[in-house]
């Protein structure tokens, strides 16, 4: 055999034995850690983790499948972040705003009435959070993470524990109610009541002792943390801002799984964003009539607190812009860009 046919051998094999060995890669299982913060049963699991990873497992035909960490079993929820892209666990339950100094430009989501419905801003966000938008770019992926699925909960409502009778918005003064930090900081500061970021799981043992009047929360949100028998008074059908939550996984991690799971995964992860945020507005509903079933009763405004509310939530979509065009982040491109995506929307 000349040299020339032995090289032309070796080839075929090297070829071959990479075909193979790709082939063998893609086909492996995986086992990936899913973790939250969040109870055993608790909606947004039931509505968009446990949706995400079945059709995921399906998509793969089995391939994949998840060791689910809820609860707060791999870390707090205000290092979920950190701990997915440290590797400790792989996709996870993340809220940006838990960590507010890497993520700030994601608050733009989270501006009191800046959207109309939840799949308005769920979508919005998920296109900036994709395919090269300015979250994706400016964000996500300078932390190391990539988000999969990009769910804005229902518009939040301030629901009170304390027992202060609330005629007017001027009743609101000096309340401690619990935010989720960001932008939701300073709505709370911009109608005078005392911002105190904490994380959910922290919420009912704060209410019940007295160091907490009320949160600003999703009526589904306080039937999983069981706060619907503390509440004394709340509001409805307001935007006082909202959250928005995330699955996502370390781009490491990503880098690392075989092409047909990274498809597999980005694909469920868009189904679950376009279906789960119905699943949340119709929720939402039927939460809201069970906790004013149990005793609350709704605050209403008038008219001109209404008008002073849109005020004050316009001057917060300005004032969170410009802050964080000083911090040298794009606050403004960013609120632009959203603004032109929910448009794109509806």
């Amino acid at each position: 055999m000349t040299n020339k046919s032995s090289i032309a051998v070796a080839a075929v094999m090297v070829a071959a034995w990479l075909s193979s060995a790709s082939v063998a890669t893609a086909q492996q299982k995986i086992t990936l850690r899913f973790a939250d913060s969040l109870p055993h049963g608790h909606v947004i699991h039931e509505l968009a983790g446990k949706p995400f990873m079945e059709l995921v497992t399906k998509a793969t035909n089995g391939q994949v499948t998840f060791q689910h960490f809820p609860s707060e079993q791999l870390g707090k929820a205000k290092d979920m972040a950190q701990l997915t892209t440290a590797g400790v666990a792989d996709i996870a339950y993340v809220v940006p705003s838990y960590s507010s100094d890497k993520y700030p430009l994601t608050a733009v989501s989270e501006l009191p009435g800046i959207f109309q419905t939840q799949c308005q801003g769920s979508l919005a966000f998920y296109k900036l959070s994709h395919n090269g938008g300015i979250l994706e770019t400016k964000e996500f992926l300078p932390n190391g993470l990539r988000p999969l699925v990009t769910i804005a909960l229902p518009a939040y409502q301030i629901l009170l524990s304390n027992p202060r009778p609330i005629a007017k918005a001027a009743d609101l003064e000096g309340l401690k109610i619990r935010t989720a930090g960001g932008a939701m900081d300073l709505m709370m500061r911009s109608i005078k009541g005392v911002p105190v970021r904490m994380a959910a799981p922290e919420i009912y043992e704060s209410m019940t002792r007295g160091t907490l009047d009320g949160v600003v929360l999703s009526y589904q949100s306080t039937l999983s943390y069981d706060l619907g028998k503390l509440l004394k008074s709340g509001t409805s059908g307001m935007n006082f801002g909202t959250a928005l939550i995330t699955y996502s996984i370390g781009e490491t991690k990503w880098k690392s799984l075989p092409e047909n799971v990274r498809k597999a995964l980005a694909e469920a992860g868009e189904q679950t964003t376009r279906e789960g945020c119905k699943r949340f507005e119709e929720g939402e509903r039927v939460a809201g009539e069970k906790v004013q079933s149990q005793g609350m009763k709704v605050i209403n405004f008038s008219d001109a607190d209404n008008k002073g509310f849109a005020s004050a939530f316009a001057s917060v979509a300005d004032s969170w812009a410009k802050d964080t065009d000083k911090r040298g982040k794009p606050g403004t491109e960013v609120l632009k860009a959203f603004t032109a995506a929910l448009a794109a929307t509806k």
